[in-house]
């Protein structure tokens, strides 16, 4: 048993908990910086992350399966084919990205005017997209790096390279923003830029930090043939579970186009809920990447009783720490809002979609964890196929008629969430009771 293998939940979970809560707390000091700036300017920023969501998930691709195929190796004891993967997983989605950032350069501004964005935010939303774009391809290879640390164990490391990528982003966010000494104000264009300044900085470190650690050589030695197989295997792990989250960020696209009509107070209730409540998902992915690991770890090493255990564990944590923060969230309501605006349209709104997510979490972190565990056995089509099913032949049409004919609005999309995904974890308790994933054969080549 390598030292990666032997870690727990909680020692693999609890740093990417401290990293995630970081990035929240700056997420949120960032909404609050650019809401401060002006409320168009905010509505700008969130019109414009719901477009590039898309393009982010994608830039994920590779990483996925890199965790999966990295962390069975481990669990084989196959530690130099594990580092074999990791070469190959951060060169090929870095590759990947930088196909994903031209495609976005060019579809962007049209997707933009496609969601029905307010005329007066149109020209921030392109602005901070092509930024952003340019920060594309640095961001796969993040994502990829951050993937294989992660699937190695070395959770302590993200833990401190988030803390200083967070620390300079927020003070380059801040002056960029709203100017300090020579440099000028630049509102929006600042905060698109400190992204872009601390993507760049953050890949230049990690390709140190890999070299050091990891002992990575971005020449593996693998033949031809094995790197297609590979390439392959990655792919295959990878694209299912991905085009889940970016059809999922189309179906978000759909859904904004359905509110943006109805004014900024309604697109803000939205984000600063988001917002808060991306709090609830860094509890939520935490635990499901630290359990990724694990179920990857047993998996591998062939012990399917421990993996089945595991799962439901690590959901019934979950489940339990998630609804809790969102009672709490609710029962301070007004005060959280109020960090971002006074408007009482605004606090209405954003008050009833903060009670209703007491509902929708418990079912959503149950999917969330069991989805994940699926994945990491590398079942992954089926609850793929189900979870999309359930997305665009109930949440889709149903969220249409309840938010425009029925005239609910922002707040008439969380009763369909909750529905929506009641429906899928159900689905996926049933898949993982069923033990279908014991069929799937832990890749070895």
């Amino acid at each position: 048993m390598t030292s990666a293998t032997s870690k727990t939940l909680f020692q693999l979970c609890y740093p990417l908990f401290l990293n995630s809560f970081l990035t929240l707390a700056v997420t949120l000091i960032d909404t609050l910086i650019i809401s401060n700036y002006s409320d168009d300017a905010a509505a700008a920023v969130s019109i414009a992350n719901q477009v590039l969501g898309v393009a982010y998930d994608f830039s994920a691709l590779l990483g996925v399966g890199g965790v999966i195929l990295i962390s069975r190796s481990l669990g084989q004891e196959r530690e130099a084919h594990a580092r074999n993967i990791a070469s190959v997983t951060i060169m090929a989605n870095a590759a990947l990205s930088l196909l994903i950032a031209l495609v976005l350069l060019v579809a962007g501004p049209i997707v933009v005017e496609l969601i029905n964005t307010p005329a007066e935010i149109v020209d921030n939303a392109v602005l901070y997209i092509n930024v952003i774009a340019v920060a594309m391809t640095f961001n796969g290879f993040l994502m990829a790096a951050v993937s294989a640390l992660r699937a190695f164990g070395h959770v302590k490391t993200i833990l401190v390279l988030g803390l200083l990528a967070n620390v300079l982003y927020i003070v380059l966010e801040y002056v960029l923003i709203y100017g300090y000494g020579p440099i000028p104000e630049l509102g929006v264009f600042g905060s698109a830029l400190a992204t872009l300044s601390v993507r760049v900085s953050g890949a230049l470190l990690l390709v140190w930090v890999l070299t050091r650690n990891l002992q990575l050589r971005y020449r593996t030695g693998m033949s031809f043939k094995r790197l297609v197989i590979l390439a392959k295997h990655l792919f295959n792990l990878s694209y299912p579970s991905v085009m889940d989250n970016v059809a999922y960020g189309f179906y978000q696209l759909f859904l904004v186009s359905f509110i943006a009509g109805l004014g900024v107070a309604t697109v803000l209730s939205r984000s600063y809920t988001l917002a808060l409540t991306s709090f609830l998902t860094l509890i939520v992915m935490t635990i499901s990447q630290g359990n990724e690991v694990l179920v990857g770890y047993q998996f591998g090493a062939g012990r399917g009783a421990d993996v089945y255990r595991r799962a439901i564990r690590s959901a019934g944590i979950a489940v339990f720490l998630a609804t809790g923060v969102s009672v709490l969230f609710y029962l301070f309501s007004d005060q959280l809002i109020g960090l971002f605006t006074e408007d009482p349209e605004i606090h209405r709104m954003a008050n009833a979609l903060l009670f209703l997510t007491i509902f929708l979490q418990p079912v959503t972190t149950l999917n969330a964890i069991l989805f994940h565990s699926l994945k990491a056995t590398g079942d992954v089509y089926v609850p793929v196929i189900a979870s999309q099913l359930v997305m665009w032949l109930v949440g889709f049409p149903l969220a249409y008629f309840v938010c425009i004919p029925l005239g609910q609005g922002v707040i008439g999309l969380w009763y369909v969430f909750i529905l929506e995904e009641s429906l899928k974890a159900t689905f996926m308790f049933y898949r993982w009771s069923g033990g279908r994933w014991r069929a799937a054969v832990p890749v070895a080549s």
